[in-house]
């Protein structure tokens, strides 16, 4: 195909041009958009996209301009080199690819090339030259035309100069991108760090109060009842009585006192999650607490996991497990449900634990955010889960999810996470 020629002065004039629309230009989509039209006087093209490499020369990422193809699509994601059409370009193995017609030529063609959009968008002629900043390849420049055998070895020229004059620009990009993420992502962790932090001093303020309770619990009532139970054996032997009748109540009275013994030990130490599991602790844990409540209240627990939860750490399991009972207790107390079930889901990567009850809903106190519902969050925080509240069933009571990734169950040791 005969072209007009374009005069030294004019090439000038646009290599300009690209300099001028390169300036302010702060991410690669806004950059190959600014400097098209000024390549297109040097180099005519319907399609023209920048390939840069990533992780080492292993992956790219590709922007485009003029036609819109599926190569587009790497600018978010990243495409592996060895798919790239052009990989002899970008691994320094070829100076250049001139090609009269891209959909007849092998070079494109190997296994496993991602070459699709040379066939649908019918591009046939097509050029390209490496980026090179530092004397390293970062990447390539590519035009491309519908028309076959448009370009020819003095456009090699003509676009190696301008990948030359374009390359030290998308390397200070590139460069400044990738600080900023790293920049971005430190910022994040130190703010994660912090709020684990704080979560952590908050947890280890609610234990020590939960200490102190247990510790008056056993001070007023356990250690109360056997100095009672003490007495009254004192009193029996001075008196020189000692019959069935009379130690009936001192029985009693220590039976009592062992079961309520046994109840601050499973506060502490969920023994049954311990043999069994969490789904058998959760079940526990939810005969019990309604039991305890006096309340006549439908239990319901099932397990949709494959036994996934049973699984866990043991500092994972009672994690959620504590997490569970603050919400159940909460239902009992406030709700006023008839009903309260239980369920745990293994889908979408997620473990998933609920509890469901018809009770009068959040209200208000969901707004306040109470302790209770506040300590849920920090434990869940702390286990790298995810906590919601809403309205249960159909609008009605109240549903709260923890929802843990699945690939961090088997992740994150026992000793990493806080034990309540």
């Amino acid at each position: 195909m005969q072209r007009p020629s374009i005069q030294a002065e004019d090439v000038l004039h646009h290599f300009l041009g690209i300099s001028r629309a390169l300036a302010g230009q702060l991410d690669f989509q806004s950059m190959i958009e600014a400097i098209s039209r000024e390549v297109c006087f040097i180099l005519p093209h319907d399609h023209l996209d920048v390939s840069l490499l990533l992780h080492g020369g292993q992956h790219l990422h590709a922007f485009e301009t003029g036609l819109h193809t599926s190569w587009g699509d790497f600018a978010e994601l990243s495409m592996p080199t060895a798919h790239s059409p052009i990989r002899a370009v970008l691994l320094g193995e070829v100076a250049f690819l001139l090609s009269g017609d891209a959909m007849n030529d092998p070079r494109f063609a190997f296994p496993e090339a991602f070459n699709r959009p040379i066939f649908n968008a019918q591009l046939r002629s097509r050029l390209h030259v490496p980026l090179r900043a530092r004397g390293e390849i970062i990447g390539a420049l590519s035009c491309s035309k519908h028309a076959a055998h448009f370009y020819t070895l003095d456009d090699v020229r003509h676009t190696q100069h301008i990948a030359d004059l374009l390359a030290s620009y998308l390397y200070a990009l590139r460069q400044t991108e990738q600080a900023t993420k790293l920049a971005v992502a430190e910022e994040r962790l130190r703010a994660r760090e912090e709020g684990l932090r704080l979560g952590a001093s908050r947890l280890t303020d609610t234990l020590e109060n939960e200490r102190q309770r247990i510790g008056m619990d056993l001070h007023d009532q356990t250690l109360a009842d056997l100095t009672r139970l003490h007495r009254r054996l004192a009193r029996l032997r001075k008196q020189g009585s000692l019959s069935g009748d009379d130690l009936q109540p001192v029985c009693d009275g220590l039976q009592e006192s062992m079961q309520e013994l046994r109840g601050i030990i499973d506060a502490v130490k969920p023994t049954v999650l311990q043999l069994f599991g969490l789904e058998e602790g959760l079940e526990d844990l939810l005969l019990r607490s309604v039991h305890n409540s006096g309340l006549r209240i439908r239990t319901k627990l099932q397990d949709h996991s494959g036994g996934a939860a049973n699984r866990l750490a043991e500092a994972q399991q009672i994690a959620l497990l504590r997490i569970i009972q603050e919400a159940v207790n909460n239902a009992i107390k406030h709700a006023r449900p008839r009903a309260i079930r239980i369920d745990i889901r293994a889908e979408g990567g997620q473990l998933a634990l609920s509890v469901t009850d018809d009770g009068v809903g959040l209200g208000e106190a969901g707004a306040r955010e109470t302790g209770g519902i506040g300590n849920m969050r920090i434990r869940a925080q702390l286990l790298g889960a995810r906590l919601e509240l809403g309205p249960g069933s159909g609008g009605r009571g109240t549903c709260v999810s923890v929802s843990l990734p699945q690939h961090a169950l088997a992740s994150v040791p026992a000793e990493e996470v806080p034990l309540p």
